[in-house]
């Protein structure tokens, strides 16, 4: 008996030993243990920031939205209850018949998808994208083992509205993370991308979480939002104009740049055929850049507002001066030029010259300056050199060096041919004379917003001067002919106002040197006394002819009306500038 007793006792001293361990010197590490086995951790993902018109309209947004998920298990074991105490209906069919409601469903069909396979999932797919409201209706139900999937949704709320400006977002070669693809998108990813958050809780076997258990949160840190200089009424405007000149005429495409004057702020930066942002895996277009950026085109005639520009800032032009103006020309190093259409030999002045774009006119004007002056100015209009705006896929175009144009090329780029530009940069150039000689960075993004929700405006590059304020001041008046009666482009005509602008044809050579299509352009400011806008629109055209005063010159005008209206310009109180096309 006493044998026995001993080892009774040895048991209660090791076990009391072991207890000491356990509750004194192992309690916090076997606490952690349990907590940790019981710890639930769930990402709080953040808000991608907002993407804001001019007025503060919404281009682009983010949104909660609710996949719906069942524990088989815990469904099976769910009663529901009636007004009198007693039980209604237990199991699938009771958890379809409050949800088929909801989800709108069949509850047959919904029940039976509850109860389906051999082996029970603790995780099944009922319904995908819900929203907010949708999710709380089922919440307020509280079915156990009815569990909410909760993601980030983009939202595009205006379709296909500056798609190729805005871009679009989608998950990125280096795994799940979501980033922006094209557009703004992309170029802002680092301030409209947030940082997500951790919730960490203790929960129970039935996934009940402990309310007086430890929890742990690290707040998730939302996206910024960024305001565009973008009118989304104007941009609407621009894009459907477009999409009906395409249409019209069968072109390949048209875009159309609209910049404030004097601050280089973009109200419309606009392509046919755009794309809608939240539907590109179902409608892939042919490139997500835009032409308005990345598409390389001779200037054609409108390229001549730098010739004439560059005569008069150096003194070596006036508007009065007078030619002799031939429907061919042959100049002094041989090369042989001649008017698109025929007419007689005329005495013209540069006012007319200007006004009927003729090439033989423009090529004596144009001969008043070096070589190396000109190219010096078509650099300093930005040609050869990409404007910086924020969106991706912009091109710098092509100037050749002076020293590498031949002979025939130094008379050709006194008329947009020879190089290449962007329409973007077009629009660049004539905002750069309607501004005073003063050529302003052109920009989309107006500014950002803090965490607190203050503003802090874009800080943009330096304004260049590139001509005399007076010489852009001649240029505006001469540019005033050309939508006259008489002039390339009356149907760039504002009722109203006074408009200043330029056409332009340019050839697209195929193999062989044939024609392969024309890109018709016009570039305006109005009012021309005191212009608020300068516009650039273009229009390619495969296999056919695409004159700049028939496909675009019209945009431009409705543009113009448009723009009007909604800035409050009132009509012109000046009567236009009137000089002399003949002496």
């Amino acid at each position: 008996m006493g044998h026995i007793l001993a080892v009774i006792a040895v048991v209660a001293l090791l076990l009391f030993a072991r207890l000491i361990m356990l509750q004194i010197f192992q309690a916090d590490s076997l606490a952690q243990t349990a907590s940790a086995f019981r710890s639930r951790s769930y990402t709080q993902e953040a808000l991608r920031g907002r993407i804001l018109d001019s007025e503060g309209g919404v281009l682009a947004g983010s949104g909660a939205k609710y996949n719906v998920r069942a524990d088989q298990k815990a469904v099976s074991e769910y009663v529901k209850y009636g007004s009198d105490g007693k039980i209604k209906s237990a199991g699938a069919v009771a958890v379809a018949e409050e949800l088929a409601p909801i989800l709108g469903m069949d509850r047959a069909e919904l029940g039976g998808i509850l109860i389906s396979g051999k082996r029970k999932n603790q995780w099944l797919l009922l319904a995908k994208g819900l929203s907010t409201e949708k999710w709380r209706e089922i919440e307020k139900k509280k079915i156990r083992g009815i569990f909410p999937e909760r993601y980030m949704e983009r939202i595009y709320p205006n379709g296909t509205v500056a798609g190729s400006v805005l871009g679009f977002v989608g998950k990125t070669e280096q795994g799940d993370t979501v980033a922006g693809r094209a557009g703004v998108e992309q170029s802002m990813n680092s301030v409209l991308t947030g940082k997500n958050g951790k919730l960490t809780v203790e929960v129970g076997p039935d996934g009940t979480v402990f309310p007086q258990a430890k929890r742990s949160e690290t707040p998730a840190v939302n996206g910024r939002d960024i305001k565009l200089t973008i009118n989304r009424d104007l941009q609407k405007l621009s894009e459907n104009l477009l999409h009906d000149t395409v249409e019209r005429y069968g072109a390949d495409w048209a875009s159309a740049v609209v910049a404030e004057v004097g601050t280089g702020r973009i109200l419309a930066l606009a392509d046919s055929g755009t794309y809608n942002p939240a539907d590109v895996a179902k409608n892939m277009p042919k490139s997500f850049t835009s032409p308005a950026v990345g598409s390389i085109i001779e200037p054609g005639s409108v390229g001549k507002v730098v010739t004439f520009s560059t005569a008069v800032d150096q003194n070596k032009a006036k508007p009065l001066d007078t030619f002799t103006v031939p429907y061919q020309i042959t100049m002094p190093n041989g090369e042989v030029f001649h008017d698109d259409e025929q007419h007689p030999t005329q005495r013209m002045t540069m006012a007319g010259i200007v006004a009927k774009s003729l090439n033989t006119g423009t090529v004596q004007i144009g001969d008043r300056v070096p070589a190396e002056t000109r190219y010096e100015y078509l650099r300093r209009f930005g040609f050869g050199a990409r404007t910086g705006v924020e969106i991706g896929g912009e091109e710098p175009g092509i100037l050749r060096p002076v020293k590498s144009w031949d002979r025939r090329a130094r008379y050709t780029t006194m008329f947009g041919q020879s190089y290449a530009v962007t329409p973007i940069q077009l629009a660049s150039m004539i905002a750069t004379v309607a501004g005073g000689g003063v050529k302003y960075p052109l920009h989309l993004i107006d500014g950002v917003y803090g965490a607190q929700g203050n503003f802090e405006p874009k800080v943009t590059g330096r304004p260049q001067q590139v001509l005399r304020k007076e010489t852009a001041k001649t240029i505006m008046e001469l540019l005033q002919g050309v939508t006259k009666k008489g002039g390339t482009a009356p149907g760039a005509a504002i009722d109203g106002y006074n408009v200043a602008g330029k056409t332009g044809t340019a050839q697209i050579l195929g193999r062989g040197g044939t024609l392969a299509g024309t890109v018709g352009s016009f570039v305006g400011a109005v009012p021309a006394e005191n212009p608020k806008i300068a516009v650039a629109v273009s229009v390619r055209k495969s296999g056919g002819v695409a004159y700049g005063g028939m496909v675009a010159a019209p945009v431009f005008s409705e543009i113009g009306k448009f723009a009007m209206r909604m800035l409050k310009v009132p009509p012109s109180s000046v009567p236009p500038a009137d000089l002399p096309w003949t002496r």
